[in-house]
């Protein structure tokens, strides 16, 4: 059979569609920097604001299996995923306006639970609009020469997402207010906010030709009963290519968010390095050296398979973030300027590059691996339930990598950082160096290793994925005449 019997798009919409997460990850990298503001200009312990991060983790993992389940119950005529996409931005626009412009003006003795409360509005805003991220690309394409696309285009937009936002920070903003105070997060929301908006927009556009009742019921039998939360456990427990990606994507989720935590920045950049601007213009410097790692990702993935490519970009993480260890150890980070042709800066350059290049090739696989888990499940069980595949996935992942936090702000109080937070410019010590060291490198390694192993068990290669999407095939030619007899057909 050809490539006709795939549900297939066209290319602009998967480069559209793809700017959801961004517009996601937009708010995501401004909350990494809600410690900045809590502590400094809100007075609350480092220790405090971790965990407090923690439990809102945690509270995001809760209201997924209620957001999917909504997603999978509704069929209006604006769609299953498109009022998700408007109400989710809109909740996260309120919630960052709240939390940086007001919070320092409520008296002190309502402050943090008043805190607590917009952070909460934050959560369920980021939940809504981004488990359409991963809910509804099945709906786009289910083509394996199209799904790698999808996260190729992730890759690319993160890769100038990182960037932008690292230069922002740290050779605009930090060098125009002086610190992280009122002045930058002011400024900060205001670009946050309209670059997420018009991402958001764009992934609308993109949506709408399929979000239709017409292309989701191909998918659904009409004699099939509506899913019930108690069939969560089921998918989790019987779906071993979801257990497998959780497994992975959660262990490389906390350990990755642990190494891109704003305070584990300025403990490598502002202070062992000594050069806090390195970051902006490192990530500058990077940026078309990692796009072409990432296009040939994409050419891999479409030969080889999503897994195969996976698990290669993930053993090339480990050799690099070991490289880097051994760099720190025994060279001298102070070294490190980009200014000259030293082999500290070369070699720096080159390890960064060759990690967060590979490792994006890797975790863009994960985003079309997470379809695959969708259609594997409609092949498994009949039933199409993206919001529940979706939000269970994000159920277990946001609970794991909820700790990350927590774990930083751990760490840095054990070194002297109960109540603040390190600063650029602090005197280097040997537990900042230890910390900073396992927090940047240990733990991604620890993570990447976890990876490797459950694709060990992770059962949708090529050969597999091809068998699922032969049988969505004649599920589809069985639904659609169902659908035009009212379901009488047998």
């Amino acid at each position: 059979m050809g490539n006709m019997k795939y549900n297939r798009t066209k290319i602009w919409q998967i480069a559209l569609f793809a700017l959801n997460m961004m517009s996601t990850n937009m708010y995501l990298f401004l909350m990494s920097y809600v410690s900045y503001y809590a502590t400094g200009l809100l007075g609350m312990a480092t220790v405090f604001v971790s965990t407090l991060a923690t439990a809102m983790r945690i509270f995001d993992g809760i209201t997924d299996p209620i957001i999917g389940w909504m997603m999978d119950h509704v069929k209006g005529r604006f769609g299953k995923f498109r009022p998700f996409l408007v109400i989710g931005n809109a909740v996260l626009i309120l919630s960052m306006i709240l939390m940086y412009k007001t919070t320092h003006l409520v008296p002190e003795v309502i402050r943090i639970p008043y805190f607590v409360l917009i952070y909460a509005l934050y959560i369920l805003g980021y939940t809504i609009q981004g488990t359409v991220a991963t809910a509804a690309q099945t709906l786009l394409t289910n083509d394996p020469k199209q799904s790698p696309l999808y996260g190729g285009f992730t890759g690319v937009y993160m890769v100038f997402l990182q960037t932008g936002f690292s230069y922002l920070i740290a050779n605009y903003l930090v060098p125009k207010y002086g610190d992280m105070g009122y002045g930058f997060f002011s400024e900060l929301i205001v670009w946050v906010i309209i670059i997420a908006l018009i991402m958001m927009v764009c992934a609308f556009i993109a949506i709408a030709p399929k979000d239709k009742a017409e292309y989701y019921d191909q998918l659904t039998s009409p004699e099939e009963e509506k899913a019930t939360f108690k069939d969560y456990w089921e998918v989790l427990k019987h779906n071993r290519a979801l257990q497998m990606l959780i497994i992975s994507e959660s262990t490389d989720k906390l350990a990755m968010t642990i190494a891109s935590n704003s305070i584990v920045g300025v403990m490598l950049f502002g202070i062992i390095i000594g050069n806090y601007e390195v970051m902006g213009n490192l990530s500058v410097i990077t940026t078309i050296p990692n796009l072409i790692l990432l296009f040939l990702g994409i050419i891999v993935a479409r030969k080889g398979g999503q897994k195969k490519t996976y698990v290669l970009s993930t053993w090339g993480c480990v050799i690099m973030q070991v490289c880097m260890i051994l760099l720190f150890v025994f060279g001298d980070p102070t070294k490190i300027n980009l200014k000259s042709l030293s082999f500290m800066n070369i070699a720096f350059v080159v390890l960064y590059l060759a990690v967060n290049g590979i490792r994006n090739i890797g975790s863009n696989m994960m985003i079309p691996m997470m379809a695959d888990c969708t259609d594997y499940e409609l092949y498994r069980s009949g039933r199409y339930v993206p919001g529940m595949v979706a939000t269970v996935y994000s159920f277990v992942d946001k609970l794991i990598s909820s700790f990350a936090t927590t774990i930083v702000g751990v760490f840095v109080a054990a070194i002297g950082y109960a109540s603040t937070t390190p600063q650029i410019g602090d005197e280097l010590t040997t537990g900042i160096f230890i910390v900073t060291m396992f927090l940047y490198n240990g733990m991604p390694i620890l993570g990447w290793v976890a990876s490797i192993i459950a694709m060990k068990f992770y059962p949708l290669d090529g050969a597999k994925m091809q068998e699922i999407e032969d049988h969505i095939v004649k599920v589809r030619e069985k639904n659609a005449a169902l659908n035009a007899t009212g379901g009488e057909q047998k």
